[in-house]
């Protein structure tokens, strides 16, 4: 594969919102486009494909990995679908940006892992805020210790979807709930903060359909630092994230794991603020750095890792078993 060429082809598996999102984002990164996609129904790849130039539509996964004209594939599919597939791409060479949720357990991400390695085929999990520009703000913020040692995490991810028809986010067999769809997002980011937690303590309220809707979290850490998580599909929360440290906080406006403003206040009252002048809804970085990872013939993004990934599905896992979450019962 010629990766060194303007023309960076996505071939994208699913077809539901977050797919067409990820379509509407490429459009404003130049030099990436899609020029295939994948749905278990050839009316729903033909509907997709046809609303993009030069883009073909597949229901047949072998003929689709073998499309010469695919660089990389994006898995936009249910969760239990993730590691299945991702392997299946990754054994035909095929870079893959799969979503997150990364898999169902940790053990599934270790065997996507496994692949990319074997294959020397780049893999990325779809952890979309990692690769965003205010992020990397505060990587620099907390690198440069401009609020001193972190002492706390907070954040949450609240919708109200109790009306959406989305049969994925309230069926146990496709990986439903709050914690897998939201809590993610709250997890990641304690990780990219504060690491790998030594101890998990977590409650929820489970819907009758055996699925969590509502999941809070405390995460405690060797340094003392504490952070407090969580998630829901019942009611709308405030989608901020608070990082506190000696020396002030640093305090990222809804929603935190999109492009926003974002604030240092500093405990003397001095306040920095940081504009938001994105354009866009920014799963396009994602997108952006799996071509670089390609480009220069590296498997892992060092904006997230696969040990980071592991780590935050082991995290996933504790909190599952603690509140008794068992997709396979």
């Amino acid at each position: 594969m010629n990766v060194n060429k303007i023309d960076f082809k996505w071939g994208i598996i699913g077809t539901g919102g977050i797919a067409n999102a990820f379509a509407r984002d490429l459009e404003y990164l130049d030099g990436h486009r899609i020029s295939s996609v994948l749905s278990r129904s050839m009316k729903s790849a033909n509907d997709f494909s046809s609303r993009l130039k030069n883009c073909k539509g597949f229901d047949n996964m072998e003929s689709f990995l073998h499309d010469p004209d695919i660089d990389a594939v994006y898995i936009a599919t249910p969760n239990t679908y993730h590691a299945e597939q991702t392997i299946k791409a990754l054994k035909a060479k095929k870079p893959v940006l799969c979503e997150k949720p990364f898999a169902m357990s940790a053990s599934e991400v270790v065997l996507m892992v496994e692949a990319s390695k074997i294959n020397n085929t780049t893999l990325l999990e779809g952890m979309w805020t990692r690769y965003l520009p205010h992020i990397e703000k505060v990587r620099q913020i907390l690198n440069d210790k401009t609020i001193g040692q972190v002492e706390s995490v907070f954040a949450c991810h609240g919708q109200n979807l109790k009306h959406s028809n989305n049969q994925r986010l309230w069926t146990k067999e496709l990986g439903g709930g709050a914690l897998l769809d939201l809590g993610v997002y709250v997890i990641s980011f304690a990780h990219l903060i504060l690491g790998k937690p030594n101890e998990v303590l977590a409650t929820s309220i489970f819907t009758d359909k055996g699925v969590d809707a509502k999941t809070s979290m405390i995460f405690k850490y060797d340094n003392n630092a504490i952070a407090n998580l969580s998630c829901t599909m019942y009611d709308t929360q405030p989608n901020r994230a608070i990082i506190s440290g000696e020396e002030g906080i640093i305090e990222i406006d809804p929603t935190f794991y999109g492009p926003t403003t974002m604030s240092i206040k500093m405990n003397d009252g001095e306040i920095i603020s940081f504009a938001n002048d994105y354009e866009g809804h920014g799963l396009r970085e994602q997108a952006k750095e799996l071509e670089r990872c390609v480009t220069n013939n590296i498997i892992e993004s060092p904006q997230m890792k696969h040990s980071d990934s592991i780590a935050v599905m082991e995290s996933i896992d504790q909190v599952r078993e603690m509140i008794g979450l068992d997709f396979n019962s």
